[in-house]
């Protein structure tokens, strides 16, 4: 008997928005409107949240805010607390509105409760569902957040691309999440202004909870502790240590009266944003939120490589309301190669005849598609054996092509177009995951060599980043081969 496979599990993602405005703010600079209004939180905000649905498509989403930090019950507790934080700056404070008119056009949930935190309100509403059969993943740069984190709950922050789960949080602070709170209230955390205990960083505080399992028992034995002066503080600020852990431990027990079907991802308002983008001039996000034409498949492809080394592609295919991503990996290939076999995996995966327009940031592939193939064709010159570098893609395409009615446009790459920046990172998170999938393999095979034969070393993989070039215009030899190289 076959037994059914396994449902996937339903997802809650929560995101930590004031954080994402600031990490916006600084990420995207010198962006504004014609007439000079400031807009690059706005924009960075925006780019970041749709790359995440995309990559992620989660079921539900919400977006938690902070109230002003002097209304919370930390600032109650210890007026110094996060004293240290800087004010807003004004050109960032005149985006908010605009922040919350773009999540409002694109129907996504928001909360900001007064008195607490955004962080006590994600732990309260991620212990909530994960316990629903959810698993829930908090979008946060902040290590304090690693406290929530168990088999059900992970942390992402985007802009490092990792994924934390009670592993990563033992590598980084050395104690499981639940004694993360004990570790900070000894070390303290500058970015909170929390005191702790002076004299105590992270590595000393983790070596103690370790020991003794607490900072309660920290302080319970502290005659134990190694280390003349280390008692004499641990003795002197005991009360500091306390306090400090009650400030970095986050609260589960936020009151909200909120279901999980208000979480529901639903689509966006487009009469309301699309004005909004226009408003602000956000013409590459615009393209984003613009269906394809009628019977029109939209084939966005990129490819990366390297003169002598690993190389990948990314594909986004889109029709009427329907999207599919494609990505692979090529052991050795060129660059010129990637981006023809993009192209090539692209139209491929199209079931039937259809009306395709291939947009793609190669002037390469673009140009040999739309004007050389057919001086190629009609001189032979993709049969005759070395008549052209690349050939055998280039025949590949060209029949591929011919099955549909297809046409070709030139896109400037690296440049905030949303599909093609996407599908650039699908092709680079191609070979990343499998230049590991290779150590590892080589790994493996040096720790376990066959009792007969010793494999071969793998040769080394070279990783530096694939250098970025901006697509304009390159000098072509007489039958129109683009010198790239």
């Amino acid at each position: 008997m076959s037994s059914e496979p396994a449902e996937t599990p339903r997802e809650l993602y929560l995101l930590d928005g004031s954080s994402y405005i600031y990490r916006a703010y600084y990420g995207y600079r010198d962006l504004a409107t014609a007439a000079g209004m400031p807009t690059n939180a706005v924009f960075g905000f925006t780019k970041m949240l749709l790359n995440l649905l995309q990559e992620n498509q989660p079921d539900y989403l919400a977006i938690i805010f902070d109230p002003p930090r002097e209304e919370t019950f930390r600032r109650e507790l210890y007026p110094e607390y996060k004293a240290n934080r800087e004010a807003m700056p004004e050109d960032l404070a005149d985006q908010i509105q605009y922040i919350r008119k773009t999540l409002q056009a694109l129907n996504i949930a928001t909360l900001k409760i007064d008195g607490f935190e955004a962080d006590d309100v994600i732990a309260t509403l991620a212990r909530r569902y994960a316990s629903e059969e959810l698993q829930v993943t908090v979008v946060t740069g902040d290590k304090d957040l690693m406290q929530i984190v168990d088999q059900k709950i992970s942390l992402l922050d985007t802009m490092k691309d990792k994924r934390s789960g009670p592993q990563e949080v033992l590598e980084r602070f050395g104690v499981p999440a639940e004694m993360v709170p004990d570790v900070l209230g000894l070390a303290g955390d500058t970015s909170d202004n929390i005191p702790g205990v002076p004299g105590v960083g992270e590595k000393t505080a983790a070596e103690l909870v370790r020991r003794f399992g607490s900072l309660e028992d920290v302080l319970k034995w502290k005659h134990l502790v190694s280390g003349k002066k280390r008692k004499e503080n641990l003795q002197l600020y005991a009360d500091q240590a306390r306090l400090s852990k009650t400030l970095a431990t986050v609260r589960y027990d936020v009151e909200l009266d909120v279901s999980l079907d208000h979480f529901a991802r639903q689509a966006p308002n487009l009469t309301t944003l699309m004005p909004l983008l226009r408003e602000l001039e956000f013409e590459a996000l615009e393209i984003a939120f613009t269906a394809p034409a009628p019977g029109v498949v939209e084939l966005y492809s990129d490819g990366s490589g390297t003169d002598s080394g690993p190389g990948g592609y990314g594909v986004v295919l889109r029709y009427a309301g329907h999207e599919k991503e494609l990505s692979g990996f090529e052991p050795e290939a060129t660059s010129q190669r990637m981006e023809l076999i993009a192209a090539i995996k692209g139209l491929q995966a199209l079931n039937n005849s259809s009306k395709v327009h291939v947009f793609s940031d190669s002037q390469y592939l673009v140009q040999g598609m739309s004007k050389w193939i057919h001086n190629w064709t009609r001189n032979g010159r993709l049969e005759e054996p070395g008549a052209l570098a690349n050939q055998d893609l280039w025949k590949q395409l060209e029949t591929l092509a011919q099955q549909h009615e297809t046409s070709w446009e030139w896109v400037r790459g690296h440049s905030g177009h949303p599909f093609n920046e996407r599908c650039d990172k699908l092709a680079k998170r191609a070979v990343e995951v499998n230049i590991r999938a290779t150590e590892e393999t080589c790994l493996a095979e040096k720790a376990e060599p066959d009792e007969e034969t010793v494999a071969e070393d793998l040769p080394p993989v070279k990783q530096e980043s694939v250098p970025v070039r901006e697509e304009s215009e390159f000098d072509t030899d007489e039958d129109g081969q683009l010198r790239l190289c």
